[in-house]
């Protein structure tokens, strides 16, 4: 069966929701999310994150992180990574700060239960932010979400500049950005909808 690709959140209530429900169960969850939809970071570039790359972007008030989509051999994922930098919101480095107050800079940010030295692994978060989405009655909801959402909020919030999120993305085309935030599939519903004048 083929793994049906992951949705932005498109509801701000719903991204609401699901970071309190998060909150509520635990506060390394909660972060991640909250970080991932205000910087549009992939969940693998997250998840290795070490308390001393925080203090380092909320020093600069800016992350500026490699990004590289995960490939077969590590020598090409090292090849095709470039840098992108995102700039910090206050409530979001406030948050940083207070998460990583007593904290060594050695450390994950985003610790696994299963090591004292690991980090969550990406296919976990996906289990926990599907999870969180289903309680909401939101589907096909993973750790990539959040990188959509961020995309999709950009979008919808700035006169659907596809451009500006073209480039915030790093994608190397437009028709990319559309395919990656569901907009021709948003576009296909309305066309499809505009079919119900035909029937009585």
């Amino acid at each position: 069966m083929k793994k049906r690709p992951a949705k932005p959140i498109i509801m701000t209530q719903n991204v609401l929701d699901i970071q309190d429900y998060l909150k509520y169960k635990n506060e390394r969850d909660y972060v991640l999310f909250v970080l991932g939809v205000t910087t549009g970071y992939r969940a693998g570039d997250l998840v290795t994150l070490k308390v001393r790359d925080i203090r380092e972007a909320l020093r600069k008030n800016e992350f500026t992180i490699l990004e590289g989509k995960k490939k077969n051999s590590k020598n090409i994922r090292e090849r095709n990574r470039k840098p992108r930098t995102v700039e910090i919101i206050p409530k979001v480095a406030k948050l940083l700060k207070e998460y990583t107050k007593d904290r060594k800079d050695y450390e994950y940010v985003f610790k696994s239960r299963k090591g004292v030295n690991k980090h969550i692994g990406v296919q976990a978060v996906s289990n926990i932010l599907k999870e969180a989405g289903e309680y909401f009655g939101l589907y096909d909801i993973s750790a990539h979400s959040m990188r959509k959402t961020y995309a999709y909020k950009i979008y919808n919030d700035n006169d659907k500049d596809i451009v500006a999120v073209k480039e915030l993305l790093g994608h190397r085309n437009i028709e990319e950005t559309k395919r990656y935030i569901g907009l021709d599939r948003e576009k296909y519903h309305q066309y499809s909808k505009s079919l119900n004048d035909f029937v009585r």
